[in-house]
C-alpha cells in the first residue's frame, strides 16, 4: 500500500474534458492585421494660402483702382477728401507691408505639395533646409543660399529659384508703386461764378468823348504808370514788364486772383523819337503830309510856360472828331501821329538854359473784344477782337485814345483845355518836368530828354484808353471763372506706373505658373522646420556626428528624392 502512496511531485497527466491544446495561440490570427500605433496622416489642399492670394489679388485691384481715381480727381478739386488722400496712403502702406508675406505664405504651402513630385521637389537633402528656412524670401536669404550652395558644389532646384524671383519681384514692386504714384503739390483750377466790375456793352454806350478826356487826362497827370494806378484791371502779355508803361496790355475787370475771360480794350503801340529834318513849326505840315496821307488833323502851336518852362508843340495825326468805331462790325482803330516840340528850360540850377527839340511818333492799335484773364499773375492770352461799341448808343461818339489825348492840347486855331495855371502846371509834371526844392523865387523844373517825352505822351494814350475801360465798367453779369490754388495730390509718374503694372503681371504669371505646376494635395499647409525634422527621421545618419554649420555637411549633398509612403501610409523621404 505503501507504494501508492500519494506523490505530489509525481508526474501525472491530467484528465480533462478540454482538448489538450485549448491554450496555444490560434494559427489563424497569425495572418491578422496589426493594430497601427501611429496614426496615418491625411492628405488636404489647404486651401487658406490660396484664399488669401485672392484676396490680396482683389486687394490690389482696389488700391490700383483707387489710386487712379485720385489722379484723375486731383486737378479737379481744391479740397480732396480722405478717400483720395488718407486711405490710399494707408492701403499702400499695408501693401507694402503684405505684399511679399502674402506671397512667400502661399509659396511655403506650395512647396509642401513640391515635395511629392520628383520634378518639383528639392535637389539635395541641403535644399530641404533652405526651403524650410524659406531662404528664398529676401535678397540675402537668396545670396547666402547661393553662396552655400557653392560651398557644397550642389544646384538649387527650379522650384526654389522660381520661388526667389517671385518674393524679389513681391519685395520690390512697393518701392516702385510709391514712385509710381507720388503726392506732388499742384495748381488746381475750380469752376466757379463772378459778377466783377468788367466792361459793359450798355455803359460804354454812355460814355462820350468830354468823359473819356476828362477821366483819362485827370489820370495821367498823377504821373504814375497805368499798371500802377489801375494795377488789378491792366492784364498784360505773358512776360511782358509791368514796372514801366506797358506798350500793350488788356484794361479789363478785377477777377481777384481767378482764371476767366471777360470783355475789355486792348491798346498795343509807342511813341518814340525819330529822325526828321523838321526844324521849324513852318516845316512840320509838310512833314505830316509826306509822312501821312491824306492826314486827318492838325493842332494848333501850343505853349506851355508854366514860369520857366516853356514848351511849344504841335501834332498831327491820322483821325478825327469821329467814333472810335465807326460801324456796328467795328472792332479795331489804328491810328499814327506825330508831335514837333521844342522846350526851353531857364529854371535855377543846376538846369538853366537846357533846350530839346525833335520829332515824336505815336502809332496805337485799340480794339475791343475778349481774352483769357490770369488774375494771379495778372497776364492775358487768346484776345480775339469783337465790336462792342456802336456810336448810335451815345451823344458825342468816342474818340481815338491818341486822338483824344492830341484834341485835349487844342485843335486846329484853338487852345484846347490849357487855359489856366492849374491845368498848365499838371500837364508839365504829366510830361515829365518834374519839380525841384523852390526857392525864394518861382518853383523851378528839371528838364527830360526827348525819349523821356515820347514815354510821357505814351502814358497819356494809355490814360485814355483806361478811361473808357472804367466809365463803361458794370457789374450786372456773371461769368464763369477758374479759382487757381495748390493741393497736395496724387500724381501719376508715367515711367514708373508702366514699371508698376510690368512688375505686377510678372508677379501674377510666376504665381500662377507655380500654383498650377505644383499645387496638390498634401500633408502640410507650410514648409517649415517641423516637415524637415520629420524627414530626417527617415535618414538620421545624414546629421549624425555633424558639426558646424550647414554648408560645412558634405553628407546632405546627397540627392534628396521626393516625399511618398511607405507601407503603413506613413510619409516618408524616397530614395532619388
Amino acid at each position: 500500500m505503501a507504494s501508492e502512496q500519494y506523490n505530489p511531485y509525481l508526474e501525472v497527466a491530467p484528465v480533462s474534458p478540454f482538448p489538450p491544446n485549448r491554450a496555444t495561440k490560434d494559427e489563424s490570427l497569425e495572418n491578422g492585421p496589426e493594430l497601427e500605433t501611429v496614426p496615418r496622416p491625411r492628405l488636404g489642399y489647404y486651401p487658406v494660402s490660396l484664399i488669401a492670394l485672392a484676396v490680396w489679388l482683389m486687394y490690389i485691384i482696389v488700391l490700383i483702382w483707387l489710386l487712379e481715381s485720385a489722379v484723375a480727381h486731383g486737378p479737379r478739386s481744391l479740397s480732396q477728401p480722405w478717400a483720395y488722400t488718407t486711405l490710399p496712403s494707408l492701403l499702400i502702406t499695408v501693401f507694402a507691408q503684405g505684399h511679399t508675406a502674402i506671397t512667400a505664405m502661399h509659396l511655403s504651402r506650395v512647396s509642401v505639395s513640391a515635395l511629392h513630385s520628383p520634378r518639383t521637389s528639392p535637389n539635395t537633402w541641403a535644399e530641404v533646409f533652405w526651403m524650410s528656412d524659406r531662404a528664398w524670401q529676401g535678397p540675402v536669404g537668396v545670396a547666402m543660399t547661393f553662396l552655400a550652395a557653392a560651398r557644397l558644389r550642389v544646384r538649387t532646384s527650379a522650384h526654389f529659384i522660381l520661388c526667389a524671383v517671385t518674393c524679389l519681384t513681391a519685395l520690390v514692386t512697393p518701392v516702385v508703386l510709391s514712385r509710381a504714384y507720388p503726392i506732388r503739390s499742384i495748381a488746381v483750377y475750380q469752376d466757379t461764378t463772378i459778377t466783377p466790375n468788367a466792361l459793359s456793352v450798355t455803359q460804354m454806350g454812355a460814355v462820350d468823348a468830354y468823359a473819356e478826356i476828362g477821366t483819362g487826362v485827370g489820370s495821367w497827370t498823377a504821373g504814375l504808370s497805368v499798371s500802377d494806378i489801375y494795377n488789378s484791371s491792366v492784364y498784360t502779355p505773358i512776360g511782358a514788364s509791368r514796372t514801366n508803361d506797358p506798350l500793350d496790355f488788356f484794361f479789363a475787370g478785377n477777377i481777384e486772383g481767378l482764371n476767366a475771360t471777360l470783355p475789355g480794350l486792348r491798346l498795343s503801340g509807342q511813341c518814340i523819337p525819330v529822325e526828321s529834318n523838321v526844324s521849324s513849326f513852318a516845316d512840320f505840315p509838310a512833314y505830316c503830309n509826306a509822312q501821312i496821307p491824306n492826314v486827318q488833323t492838325f493842332s494848333g502851336i501850343v505853349t506851355i510856360s508854366p514860369v520857366s518852362v516853356n514848351l511849344t508843340m504841335q501834332m498831327c495825326n491820322n483821325a478825327s472828331w469821329a467814333s472810335l468805331y465807326p460801324t456796328a462790325t467795328s472792332a479795331l482803330s489804328t491810328n499814327v501821329g506825330y508831335i514837333y516840340l521844342t522846350s526851353s528850360n531857364t529854371s535855377a540850377p543846376p538846369y538853366p538854359g537846357i533846350n530839346v527839340t525833335g520829332m515824336i511818333r505815336c502809332d496805337s492799335e485799340t480794339t475791343t473784344g475778349t481774352a483769357v484773364l490770369s488774375g494771379s499773375t495778372l497776364t492775358y492770352t487768346d484776345f480775339t477782337a469783337e465790336p462792342l461799341y456802336n456810336e448810335t448808343q451815345g451823344g458825342e461818339p468816342l474818340l481815338d485814345p491818341l486822338f483824344a489825348l492830341f484834341y485835349y492840347f487844342g485843335s486846329e486855331g484853338t487852345t484846347g483845355f490849357l487855359d489856366n495855371d492849374v491845368s498848365r502846371a499838371a500837364v508839365v509834371r504829366a510830361l515829365g518836368f518834374a519839380g525841384l526844392s523852390p526857392g525864394d523865387g518861382d518853383e523851378t523844373y528839371s528838364q527830360p530828354a526827348l525819349a523821356d517825352l515820347a514815354t510821357a505822351f505814351w502814358r497819356g494814350v494809355t490814360y485814355t484808353v483806361a478811361g473808357i475801360g472804367l466809365l463803361s465798367r458794370a457789374n450786372d453779369t456773371p461769368y464763369f471763372a477758374t479759382q487757381r490754388g495748390q493741393a497736395a495730390v496724387y500724381i501719376r509718374e508715367q515711367d514708373f506706373a508702366v514699371g508698376v503694372y510690368a512688375l505686377l503681371a510678372f508677379w501674377l504669371i510666376l504665381v500662377v505658373f507655380i500654383t498650377a505646376r505644383s499645387f496638390r494635395p498634401t500633408f502640410a499647409d507650410s514648409f517649415d522646420s517641423y516637415i524637415t525634422a520629420r524627414l530626417l527621421l527617415d535618414r538620421p545618419e545624414l546629421v549624425r556626428d555633424a558639426n558646424g554649420e550647414l554648408a560645412a555637411n558634405e553628407k546632405l549633398r546627397e540627392p534628396f528624392g521626393w516625399v511618398g509612403r511607405d507601407e503603413l501610409r506613413r510619409v516618408v523621404a524616397a530614395e532619388q
